[in-house]
C-alpha cells in the first residue's frame, strides 16, 4: 500500500499546502550511476531546498487540525473519504472511489481547500 506521495502529487501539494505540514522529502541519490529522487524522513530543522513530500499520517493530521472524524471507506480496494466538521455539523463526502488512501485524502485536501475549509 502507498504510504507516501509520489513525486507529482508532492509538486502539486507544494502549491496548495505550507511546506512545514510534509513529514518528509525527496532527495537525489546515485545509484549505479543513475540519480533518482528517494524519498527520506525530513531532518528537524531542514530548509526545505528539496521537495516536501507527505506521508499518509501527515496528510491526515492536515484534516484533523480543525476536524473531528476521519473515515476511510473501501470497496473492491477502492477509497473514499467522508470528514466530519465538529463546527458545521455536516461531512465533506466525496464518493469518487481511488486507488489508495494517499489519492483520496489528496482528493479530499483539494475539495476542503476549494471550499475555503482547510
Amino acid at each position: 500500500m502507498k504510504s507516501y506521495t509520489d513525486l507529482e502529487q508532492s509538486r502539486k501539494l507544494a502549491e496548495i499546502l505550507p511546506l512545514e505540514s510534509a513529514d518528509m522529502l525527496y532527495i537525489k541519490r546515485e545509484i549505479n550511476n543513475t540519480f533518482i529522487e528517494t524519498p527520506v524522513v525530513k531532518p528537524i530543522g531542514d530548509v526545505w531546498k528539496s521537495l516536501p513530500c507527505w506521508s499518509l499520517s501527515a496528510l491526515m493530521n492536515i484534516i484533523e487540525i480543525e476536524k473531528v472524524e476521519i473515515c476511510f471507506n473501501c470497496n473492491n480496494n477502492k477509497y473514499w473519504v467522508d470528514v466530519h466538521f465538529e463546527t458545521l455539523g455536516s461531512f465533506c463526502q466525496d464518493h469518487e472511489l481511488y486507488d489508495s488512501k494517499i489519492d483520496a485524502l489528496i482528493a479530499t485536501i483539494k475539495k476542503l481547500k476549494s471550499r475555503n475549509l482547510l
